[in-house]
Order: structure tokens, then sequence, then C-alpha cells
């Protein structure tokens, strides 16, 4: 790295400091490759408040999040048991109950669907490594299908549409703020995974990344970029330019599409984070977690660890006195793009000669967007060879 007055050189350089950016970092690192991290946030979407050991943005890692797991640290066990399932306000259902009994040959179905679907996916993110992922998407018809088959036709096609209206349904809708009707199969059945899969809140240690990123990681915001004769030049809204061979764009794609100038993206729901010291009505108090169905403007409360509460609406100005008795505001994060699951456009992961897309554009959730981010430095060690 090479710094002359306000320009700074790199071989590449990543926009970027969430997930997909902080992967693609970590396995450029590993190989030693040059490379710059200009962000204007550490951890982007995962939004972990060290000092009330609260997640304000990602909320869980699944067992699988085999990439993930190397940036973020599990903490607390979710128990998927301690969990209510409400129609409304005086009908809910826990995970396990006469109710779910009475369901069992639905939702043996949906464990079988859900299988499959593990069996395939697992080979899917391994090929991402090193392959785009609609070349991954392409060798495997039945995950092909799935990406561009709505969720409510897959459900309707496997006989599930009463486990999902009570149980599944509202976990896809915690996880996303999304109706069943708007979302992929794809998404729906990788969402689905954490019922079944062992989940975990999760820690994030700005502290020791930034330390281990060192001299690479440069706080900025990239406001432009344009080509130039030996690469891409990159102007920050601090003054600085950036001159690099390599870009890793893994900002959010509303964010990189507006910086390329693309085309047609997946949309982006909006969740609105409310951590609250709060007595919830009765009804609300029977477990740690409360989910509800999508014609609710609220779609999970989650019980922390000091007792306080986690409530996730999908409406800013969300009446939280209709669940609770009292309350007090601690601390509020406003996502009005919080994750791109509306849709099944395909965002192309290279976009030019030596410029790459990476994160969750193209894939819900922490893992998919880790995946990309290595998958963007796998194309840069690979010009190095």
């Amino acid at each position: 790295m090479i710094g002359r007055w306000s320009t700074m050189e790199s071989r590449t350089i990543i926009v970027g400091g969430g997930i997909a950016g902080l992967s693609c970092a970590m396995r450029l690192m590993e190989r030693g490759e040059e490379f710059l991290l200009v962000t204007d946030l550490l951890g982007g979407r995962i939004r972990y408040s060290a000092e009330k050991n609260v997640n304000y943005g990602a909320y869980f890692v699944m067992s699988n999040y085999k990439y993930a797991s190397r940036i973020v640290n599990r903490d607390k066990r979710i128990n998927p048991l301690d969990a209510c399932f409400h129609n409304d306000e005086k009908t809910c259902f826990s995970t396990l109950s006469l109710h779910t009994l009475a369901n069992l040959p639905g939702f043996i179905r949906f464990l079988s669907a859900l299988m499959e679907f593990r069996k395939h996916y697992e080979v899917f993110k391994e090929r991402c490594l090193g392959i785009p992922q609609k070349e991954a998407l392409s060798r495997d018809p039945y995950l092909e299908r799935l990406y561009y088959l709505p969720a409510a036709d897959f459900i309707r096609e496997k006989r599930i549409q009463k486990v999902a209206a009570d149980y599944v349904a509202k976990f896809a809708y915690a996880c996303t703020a999304a109706d069943i009707d708007t979302i992929t199969a794809f998404d729906f059945l990788n969402v689905s995974l954490g019922m079944v899969l062992p989940i975990y809140q999760l820690k994030f240690n700005h502290k020791a990344i930034a330390e281990k990123l060192g001299r690479h990681l440069i706080f900025d915001t990239i406001s432009q970029i344009a080509p130039s004769s030996e690469g891409y030049v990159l102007t920050g809204k601090s003054g600085k330019t950036y001159l690099a061979r390599n870009i890793v764009l893994a900002t959010p794609a509303s964010v990189t599409q507006n910086l390329l100038n693309l085309p047609e993206i997946r949309k982006a729901c909006q969740i609105y984070v409310h951590h609250i010291k709060a007595v919830l009505k009765p009804q609300y108090r029977k477990r740690s977690l409360n989910l509800f169905p999508s014609a609710s403007e609220f779609s999970l409360i989650a019980k922390q660890q000091d007792g306080t509460y986690l409530i996730y609406a999908r409406k800013k100005d969300a009446d939280l006195s209709k669940l609770c008795l009292e309350y007090e505001i601690i601390g509020s994060q406003d996502w009005d793009q919080a994750m791109y699951v509306y849709g099944n456009e395909y965002l192309e992961q290279t976009w030019g000669e030596g410029l790459y897309i990476a994160g969750d554009h193209n894939g819900l959730g922490l893992e998919p967007s880790a995946i990309s981010g290595i998958y963007a430095a796998n194309q840069i060690i690979g010009k190095t060879k």
C-alpha cells in the first residue's frame, strides 16, 4: 500500500465492512494478498452492542453457518421449545402442544421437504465458494426451481398449508418481516432450517476484528467509482481517492445499485427494532419468543438474557402498547433497507474486469453473504496464480 497525499493505492479494495466484506478480507489475509477494506461502519448490518449485549441487526446464527461463524461468535442458544405462535390476541400455540400433535402428518411432510432441501443446500454452499451462484444453481435443477418458485406455491405442493399458517410461516415472518406470498421457496426453506437446527444469538467483537485488520482498515464512505487505465478510482466522502486493480463491492444491494447504476434488483423489507424494559401483557409473558402472523404489524418479541425485550415491527410507528402494559424504550434501530427478500432477480457477482459484487442480494442471511465475500476473494487469489 502506498499513501500519496489524499490518494491511497492497493491491489484490491473492499468496500463495505459487513459480513461479506469481512469474509472477503479474512480470506485475502489468509493468502497474504494486498488489500484495503474501506467502510463507514465495521459490522454493517451486524449491529451488536457489547455494552447492552444485544443485537439490533442480525440476530442469530445457525449451527450450519460454517463461514459466517468465522466473523461472529455464538452466544446463548435459542430454545425453539420456548416459543409461542400467535394467531391473534386470544389464540396461540406453543411449539409442543396438543395442537402440534394434531398437525403431526403435516409436520412430517414439512420436515421431509426441509431435509431434502438441506441435503442440496449444503452442496450448493460449497460450490458457491468457487463458482458463481447462478452456475451453482444451474447444476442443481431442484434448487434452481425453488429459487424462482413462490413459497406459497411450494407450501401448496407439499400440502403443508395448516402447518405453515400456524407455525412455519410465522417463523419465516419473524426472520424476514415478509409475507409468505412474497418470498421464494428457496428463502423460505433456508430460514426454516432454523426450526430444526440449533440456533444461537451472536456476538461481534468490533475491537478484535479491527485489530486483526490493522493497517488494512480505513474508515470512509465511498461515493463514486470510475474505471481507469489501471483499474478503478474510488472517491470517498472524506475527500480521499483510492486506486485499485480489483474492487469488491460488499455494500447493501441498494448502495451497490446506486454506485454502479445497476438494473433491477430484489426489493428490501423494512424492519424496526425496539429494545425495551417492559411489563408485557399476560399472553406474551408465557414464553421467551412470541411469533406473529404476517397480518400483524409485529413479527417477533424476543426476551433477552437481562430480562429486557427486543420487539420487531414492520411499521416504524408501531404501537408498542398493543403488546405491553408499560414500557420504556432503551434503544431503537430503523432498518428501511433490511433484507433483500422481495422478488427473484439475480445480480451477477462479476460486473466488469476485476469488479465483484458480494452480499445478500441473491441469498438471504449471514451465511450466503459470507460465502459471496469468500467467492470474490477466491477470484482475486486465482488471478494472482
